[in-house]
């Protein structure tokens, strides 16, 4: 499932950069990494700290 939604955000992120780039005629691609970056650490961050913690995922 944290797959599906990063994919979903990963999407969401390069329509926005297409929006930003085509439309609005703004280069946000010094901005993409910091957001991909903070995607990862907002959707697999958690599991990662809980299975850390506790020894099992949250499916369990």
């Amino acid at each position: 499932m944290n797959a599906g939604v990063f994919a979903c955000v990963v999407a969401m992120l390069g329509l926005a950069n297409l929006v930003c780039r085509f439309i609005l005629h703004a280069d946000l691609s010094y901005l993409m990494p910091w957001l991909l970056g903070g995607a990862v650490v907002y959707v697999f961050g958690p599991p990662l700290v809980l299975w850390l913690f506790t020894g099992r995922s949250a499916g369990e």
